[in-house]
């Protein structure tokens, strides 16, 4: 029953990032968005985004939001078959793959001085995801004995 809420958490998630990933790429600048987009203006343009810096930054958000999307679509089918059966495969890869997007994302984040981008968007996600995997670790670490079935 456990593994099962986690499981059904880590599906949810993939689709409602898929979704964000698709909302940032079509509407960047929707009302969710809206205090991160303020963010960005007070930190790189004292609270004014140019127009030409704004049509620039909408465009780059086109290719991020389908790179978000395409990574929790990838994710999504990964939870719903190889982790479902508890593939200690499934486990590592969304553990690394996410791992290396918070670690690169904050790192560069950070180095530009956008703390924001680190609490508002990098810590919630990675706490969503991060949370399913902690709790489902024994369960996808136990012998494949204890897991599969033997024929």
């Amino acid at each position: 029953m456990r593994f099962s809420f986690w499981y059904t958490w880590l599906l949810a998630a993939s689709v409602f990032f898929a979704g964000f990933g698709i909302l940032v790429a079509v509407a960047p600048d929707t009302i969710i968005l809206t205090w991160w987009n303020q963010a960005v203006a007070q930190h790189f343009f004292d609270g004014t985004v140019p127009p030409r810096a704004d049509a620039f930054g909408a465009f780059l958000l086109g290719p991020l939001g389908a790179t978000i999307s395409g990574f929790y679509v990838l994710q999504f089918f990964i939870v719903k078959n190889a982790f479902r059966r508890r593939e200690r495969w499934a486990w590592w890869a969304i553990a690394l793959a996410t791992l290396v997007w918070f670690v690169v994302d904050s790192i560069r984040s950070l180095q530009h001085g956008a703390v924001f981008n680190v609490w508002m968007i990098n810590v919630p996600a990675l706490t969503v995801i991060a949370l399913p995997l902690a709790m489902t670790w024994g369960d996808m670490h136990r012998s494949t004995e204890d897991v599969l079935p033997t024929s």
